[in-house]
């Protein structure tokens, strides 16, 4: 694996840990490092592991939209899409939308 490959790697096992953590700072700065690394992750990795590390960045996606729809229903905001099991989208019907209606 290209060195290119082993740090985007990285910073996508950071990412998640990040998302978990609701890092934001974290979470800005692996954008940054992992927009850093594409151009050479592209010129230097074969398509097999090119497709494995979009793969990780496809999970870690879907990851943090579920954590948003999470805090988007905690703060009572309504929840337009959701995600299945699977990361697809699903569509919240308006009658199937959380009641909490809490005050922060």
């Amino acid at each position: 694996m290209s060195d290119a490959a082993q740090a985007f790697a990285r910073a996508l096992a950071e990412e998640r840990e990040a998302a978990v953590r609701v890092d934001f700072v974290a979470l800005m700065r692996l954008q940054e490092e992992k927009r850093a690394l594409l151009p050479l992750l592209k010129d230097s990795a074969d398509p097999a592991l090119v497709y494995e590390l979009g793969e990780a960045a496809r999970r870690n996606l879907r990851l943090l939209k579920h954590l948003l729809s999470c805090l988007q229903g905690a703060l009572g905001l309504p929840i337009t899409t959701t995600y299945t099991a699977n990361g697809q989208n699903a569509q919240v019907l308006p009658e199937t939308q959380p009641g909490m209606r809490g005050r922060v």
